[in-house]
């Protein structure tokens, strides 16, 4: 042992100093280092971005567009006409920018702030809590800084000049379209005269006006008159199309709403402040942050890997491991993490306050007692109901064994939503075709019932008949797998066929079983849609309709809600835990030297009428509620038969599809549920390649991370990607496509 540590001890060292490690490990600390200076460059763009308070991210956007806009227009036109005045005119006309600038904003252009009408406006307004574009509060100290007129924009002349045309294109005087139109279609040699005469009436009122803008200035006098040619002038020295400059005045004005955000503004594009990369920190600074951290994380990993691995080599496949992780991070861990913080932590330490509040609802513990009481009946029926099942499908010669098989999986295939309307149609209290036939049959007289769907007894049937396939396929596959020899040698020593699946089959599936079990509590807990549309009617709340419920609750209720959602996810995962840990050390393997499949247990006598029992079941949970949904798509009146008189139609079908909504709608659903499909089809492939053909380091972390989420309820994941898909953390696609 001593020798083996002493050889690897100087090939270690011989590996750390070979050239080619050297060379990796330094790539490795190089793009640790540029994922950090990610990280500050969007910190310090982010503080920016708080610093000015513009209305979203597009402000700066849109600064930078129009300040490529202001710039190729006075560089064109408007320095070149004002170049061609005499410095005594040239000190006249800023001096009337200047003028022109104090009245725009209503200051004071000596001590540079603003007046006391804008200060009681201020005032007016401390109330009010101002939110940045994710929704969250601006703290005080974030708050934009009260804009001011800068003395540089007063003392240098092309500066003021240049501000005062910035202001005018967004908020100057108005020109009519006819009269811009007479201003911008003259030739270039009218064009220079009149900028010219436009001028000289700037700096002398007593001039006679050109045509052009008679009309425009007809009625005005004073600062009024001025400010209008200044506007004429400038509008017949712009070079970009009237259609361009309006686009970007418009989105300027969605980005930039406050008075003294946008003489901050103004001043930023009249200075040429904004760069194209800093507004692209400052507009992408939570993006960039995200970017920078998952950077840095992946470079740790991958360093963490190769020392694992005693041998610095970079091995191509961990790319795809690093991109799965960060793809899990950022769209699954990170809105878990998020409401679980949101939930915990709510004023920055931990406290159980809105737990115990929200717990203290009649309402809310009604729909906890609810949950658990249909979770677990669920799946005690659920799993009663599948293990015969799959032993009659995969163990006996049960009579059409695959065409069962095949059928027993379909409503695993089917939304919910369908099965719940379906039953709605069958078990209606007053209306429900099987009440109907019981009142027929039975002296009940006609009165409702004697079924109600609307009922915890009829959301606990609806909700077996839709998940109890979750536990005949964990089953049915353990079953296939099972190793006969135990029960051929319990029958050998004479145990009954009976008492070897009491003794032999059931024990060897007990790990099987019961985690089909769980996997049906955690399914039938965190199902939305039939408890929606049966639970409702009948008053009969869940967790799950109670999270959505306070979601359109405005702030509070979205608090409400991510407690509800982190008591669901709890126990969600303590089920995973269970199911996937404690249950997985049981697994009972039977090692043999050859492959072997299950015997098949001869029913005999028994065969047919299990055959018409296990169809009697088929018709009763699977045939009779789709029949029922098809046949009353195909009636007029859905409380007469469909062979009734006159009451067969196929209208309904033609009114869905001839509805442009319906059909916009069912474009949405093939295309998203296609696309994630395909998503999940190429991760799951990756991972199943990485997990059993490949041993390389790492690959049991993104395992690990899709295992917490198929555990997680989708409402939890759904209400934590709408928390953080709206650019709290880079990513802003809360309500798109995507």
């Amino acid at each position: 042992m001593k020798n083996t540590k002493a050889m690897q001890k100087p090939v270690r060292q011989r590996e750390q100093r070979d050239p080619k490690a050297l060379l990796v490990r330094a790539g490795l600390a190089a793009i640790f280092l540029l994922g950090a200076a990610l990280v500050f460059m969007g910190y310090r763009g982010r503080k920016l971005y708080e610093s000015y308070g513009f209305a979203g991210g597009e402000g700066f956007q849109t600064i930078y567009q129009l300040s490529a806009s202001v710039s190729e227009n006075w560089e064109g036109q408007i320095r070149k006409e004002i170049g061609k005045q005499t410095a005594e005119e040239q000190e006249k006309l800023h001096e009337t920018a200047v003028l022109l600038l104090n009245e725009l904003w209503e200051v004071n252009s000596q001590a540079g702030v603003s007046t006391e009408k804008d200060s009681r406006e201020e005032n007016s307004q401390t109330d009010a809590s101002p939110e940045n574009d994710s929704g969250e509060e601006i703290s005080s100290e974030n708050a934009p800084a009260e804009a001011s007129l800068q003395p540089e924009f007063l003392e240098d002349r092309d500066l003021s000049m240049k501000l005062l045309y910035t202001a005018y294109l967004v908020k100057g005087p108005k020109i009519s379209t006819s009269n811009r139109k007479k201003i911008q279609q003259a030739d270039p040699e009218e064009a220079a005269r009149l900028r010219q005469e436009l001028l000289a009436c700037v700096l002398d009122d007593t001039r006679s006006v050109p045509s052009a803008v008679k009309k425009a200035v007809s009625k005005l006098e004073g600062t009024e008159r001025t400010a209008m040619l200044m506007q004429a002038f400038f509008t017949s020295c712009n070079t970009d199309s009237q259609e361009k400059l309006t686009e970007q005045v418009n989105a300027f004005k969605k980005g930039v709403r406050g008075k003294e955000e946008q003489l901050e503004a103004f001043q930023m594009i009249a200075g040429g402040k904004m760069s194209w990369g800093w507004q692209l920190v400052i507009s992408r600074s939570r993006t960039i942050i995200l970017l920078g951290v998952l950077l840095m994380l992946d470079m740790a990993l991958l360093a963490m890997f190769m020392a694992s691995d005693r041998r610095w080599r970079f091995d191509a496949k961990w790319l795809l491991v690093l991109l799965i992780i960060d793809f899990l991070l950022v769209f699954q861990l990170l809105p878990l993490v998020y409401i679980s913080a949101r939930a915990l932590f709510p004023e920055g330490r931990l406290t159980f306050r809105i737990l115990q509040r929200l717990f203290s609802y009649s309402l809310n513990r009604e729909a906890v007692r609810n949950t658990l009481i249909t979770a677990f009946s669920t799946m005690v029926l659920g799993t009663l109901i599948a293990f015969p099942l799959a032993f009659l499908v995969g163990r006996t010669n049960l009579y059409g064994r695959k065409f069962f098989r095949a059928l027993f999986v379909l409503t695993y295939m089917v939304p919910p939503y369908v099965g719940a309307m379906a039953w709605l149609r069958l078990m209606n209290p007053n209306v429900g075709v099987i009440n109907l036939w019981l009142r027929r049959l039975l002296p009940i007289g006609n009165g409702p019932g004697p079924l109600n769907v609307y009922s915890v007894p009829g959301m606990i049937w609806v909700l077996t008949s839709f998940y109890y396939p979750y536990a005949f396929i964990t089953i049915s596959r353990a079953m296939e797998k099972m190793d006969p020899s135990l029960e051929d040698a319990s029958r050998i020593s004479g145990a009954s066929p009976v008492k070897t699946i009491f003794k032999i089959t059931l024990p060897l599936m007990m790990p099987s079983l019961l985690a089909g079990a769980l996997l049906v509590f955690v399914a039938a807990a965190s199902c939305y849609g039939i408890p929606s549309i049966i639970g409702k009617p009948g008053n009969v709340s869940t967790v799950t309709t109670r999270i959505v419920e306070y979601t359109a609750l405005g702030q509070q209720g979205v608090n409400d809600a991510i407690s509800l959602s982190v008591f669901l996810m709890a126990i969600s995962l303590l089920i995973l835990f269970i199911s996937d840990v404690v249950l997985a050390r049981r697994q009972y393997i039977t090692v043999s030297g050859k492959s072997v499949s299950p015997s098949i247990v001869h029913l005999r006598s028994f065969r047919i009428p299990l055959t018409i029992a296990v169809s009697l079941f088929a018709v009763i949970m699977i045939v009779l509620p789709f029949a029922t949904i098809l046949m009353t798509s195909f009636k007029v009146d859905v409380g007469k038969s469909v062979l009734a008189a006159h009451n067969f139609t196929t209208q309904n079908w033609k009114i869905v599809f001839s509805r442009t909504e319906t059909l916009s709608c069912l474009k949405n659903s093939l295309l998203f549920s296609a696309a994630a499909a395909t998503a999940g089809i190429l991760i799951s492939c990756v991972m199943n390649y990485l997990m059993q053909r490949t041993r390389i380091r790492g690959r049991s972390i993104p395992n690990f991370l899709i295992t917490l989420g198929s555990g997680t309820p989708s409402v939890v994941i759904a209400l934590g990607l709408i928390m953080t898909m709206r650019g709290s953390f880079g990513i802003n696609i809360y309500g798109t496509a995507t």
